[in-house]
């Protein structure tokens, strides 16, 4: 029979009965984006329920996809994109079959689209790295005459939230933060080839397939993989030589932050700047009315516009031209409105001075 009791373990280690301390609860702001930050068992999650009172429930109904579980589909799709959480295959997954990544950002949504104003434990459950572009785009979504608070034990979000209100639980105390501005994402892009496509093909919104006469360019976030571009030769009878892009993907984890556009419009800089001409077509929304403001890209006589060209007279399919098309495929996107491009850069100046993309 063991000699250890109860009171001989406190008297070895010098340990006394438990007594909570008292919280602070500090005022809570009216308006902005608030995060409140500090130690495991600071108070972080009692000043939020004082704040705000009980939970609202972010439970998934799995017997559906995730998009069906908001009460909208409009809303789904602006909240799950609020939270960067944009590539629309996920949006048809059962809830029990996203990443931990994908799921905090569903999980936040969902709380968020039924009314919640906080999300507490915020990046709790993700890598460093998906932190960092989940706190840019949440920055994005939130304006500064709204109130939203969200509340973590890890500051290296900080800078990368560009919070207007900071409250330290461990300095029990507020800080403000209006003009901070986030760090540059770096991204790195090398060349690479068909094989990268395999941790991409499942995100591509449209297809799993890409042809390998394509060059192939990967976007790296420190080593890590975030994004893939391919672009195919084409030849036309207005135009003798172009390229096109033909696949544009961003993992679900870091999308949200731009890093679409820096593959596409770097990648377009180094083909623009050795004399090629550069298009893009979409039906991707977000890309599409990127491009449409953009002073570097040149809208074609076929932008905004269905592709009903490609539709016989009794309503089938013409013959595919490109690489991946069928006649399925083709009946699926006549319908759909097309965004087409071409990325002209800096090209004679003719649309002024060059921006990064944000």
């Amino acid at each position: 029979m063991s000699d250890i009791t109860l009171e001989k373990l406190k008297h070895d280690y010098d340990v006394s009965d438990h007594t909570e301390k008292p919280i602070e609860i500090p005022e809570k702001p009216e308006k902005g984006l608030v995060l409140v930050v500090g130690s495991s068992g600071s108070g972080k999650s009692t000043i939020i329920k004082d704040w705000f009172g009980s939970d609202i429930p972010n439970t998934f109904n799995n017997d559906i996809s995730v998009i069906e579980n908001f009460e909208t589909l409009e809303i789904g799709i602006s909240h799950l994109k609020a939270f960067g959480l944009r590539s629309v295959p996920t949006w048809f997954r059962p809830f029990n079959t996203l990443s931990n990544g994908e799921a905090h950002r569903a999980e936040c949504a969902l709380s968020v689209s039924r009314g919640a104003l906080f999300v507490d434990e915020f990046t709790s459950v993700v890598d460093r790295d998906t932190a960092k572009t989940l706190a840019c785009a949440v920055r994005r979504f939130f304006k500064e005459d709204e109130l939203f608070v969200v509340a973590t034990c890890h500051r290296d979000i900080e800078e990368w939230l560009c919070p207007d209100v900071v409250y330290d639980t461990d300095m029990v105390q507020y800080k403000m933060r209006r003009y901070l501005r986030r760090p540059k994402i770096p991204i790195q892009i090398r060349a690479s080839t068909h094989k990268d496509w395999i941790h991409f093909k499942r995100h591509h919104y449209l297809t799993d397939e890409v042809s390998k006469s394509c060059h192939f360019y990967t976007a790296f976030f420190g080593e890590k993989m975030v994004g893939f571009l391919a672009i195919i030769h084409g030849t036309g009878r207005d135009i003798r030589s172009y390229w096109r892009e033909s696949r544009v993907v961003v993992l679900p984890e870091f999308q949200g932050v731009g890093i679409g556009t820096m593959i596409s419009e770097a990648v377009g800089d180094e083909y623009v700047n050795r004399g090629l001409r550069y298009f893009s077509k979409t039906v991707h929304p977000s890309f599409g009315e990127h491009r449409n403001n953009s002073p570097k890209w040149r809208p074609t006589s076929m932008n905004g516009k269905k592709r009903m060209q490609d539709i016989k007279k009794d309503g089938s399919a013409r013959r595919p031209k490109s690489f991946g098309k069928t006649s399925e495929t083709i009946l699926r996107d006549a319908y759909r409105m097309c965004y087409s491009h071409e990325y002209m850069g800096e090209i004679l100046g003719l649309h002024g001075p060059k921006s990064s993309p944000q």
